[in-house]
């Protein structure tokens, strides 16, 4: 098991926001159900990518890490494979997060916010997390005395952006998204949309708060560029795009700034 290390206290240091640096670990195995987590600094954040989809015999072994509610709303789901999806993914999350705070991953109890964003039920835990999942793969933040936010999407071909743009971005967005060559649009859209769903869900009120409220800008690299009414909300949050497979679209926001993120993946997406 890990140790849980705070290595500054706080999260207003001045650490950069921007050019934070990236440490990717590929671990072995499709199924995290005993990671190798090691010590969470309060300047880092650590990410998790793991495909959904395992093996029969690796799926039993999910299933016996779920609570009984969790069994309950896996039975309800319609298609079958939704139904793993959800198993494999709440397990793993389960087994990840028993590693930062030691307690067995059968024994972990979450609560949910008034907008559905779940936190471990333990109050004297400081380990907040964020959990998103798309297609066969799942991500999963991790972060230390601040919140965070993570979100990843499979990229689609056959949507309409100009007009989903329209409605959900802000009009800065709008405007460098179609100044881009068309064969690059869909792409942008993507990355626009994994982080602000990212920011949104680091607050932890969804889409209470409507997308064109705040400007994500992809240039030089992507960032919270600017937040209304209150133009001073961007310097307290921090906003970065994560490693994804190709076909994918990922990024984590954070509370405050950080100095570094480590990304460890399982397994290879279907």
């Amino acid at each position: 098991m890990a140790e849980v290390t705070n290595d500054l206290g706080s999260k207003d240091q001045n650490l950069p926001k921007q050019h934070v640096p990236i440490a990717v670990t590929n671990l072995s195995g499709n199924c995290p159900l005993q990671p190798p987590v090691p010590p969470l600094l309060s300047s880092t954040i650590h990410i998790w990518q793991f495909p959904l989809t395992v093996s029969e015999p690796e799926f039993a072994a999910f299933g016996e890490l779920l609570s009984s509610d969790e069994r309950d709303r896996a039975s309800r789901f319609h298609f079958e494979k939704d139904s793993r999806r959800f198993s494999v993914g709440r397990a793993s999350v389960r087994a990840i997060l028993a590693g930062y705070i030691l307690v067995p991953a059968r024994e972990i109890s979450f609560v949910y916010s008034e907008h559905g964003k779940p936190a471990l039920a333990d109050p004297k835990t400081n380990i907040q997390f964020s959990i998103s999942h798309s297609g066969d793969l799942a991500l999963v933040a991790v972060a230390l005395g601040r919140q965070v936010g993570s979100d990843i999407e499979a990229v689609r071909e056959d949507i309409e952006i100009e007009k989903l743009a329209a409605r959900f971005f802000s009009s800065r967005e709008c405007q460098d998204l179609l100044a881009l060559p068309q064969e690059q649009r869909i792409a942008a859209f993507f990355r626009y949309w994994t982080c602000k769903e990212a920011f949104l869900k680091a607050q932890g009120i969804g889409l209470s708060r409507g997308l064109g409220s705040f400007d994500i800008a992809l240039k030089p690299r992507a960032h919270l560029a600017a937040t209304r009414p209150e133009p001073g909300e961007a310097d307290l949050w921090s906003v970065h795009e994560v490693e994804a497979p190709p076909g994918y679209a990922a990024a984590v926001a954070v509370e405050g700034a950080i100095s570094a993120m480590n990304l460890f993946r399982y397994g290879a997406v279907a």
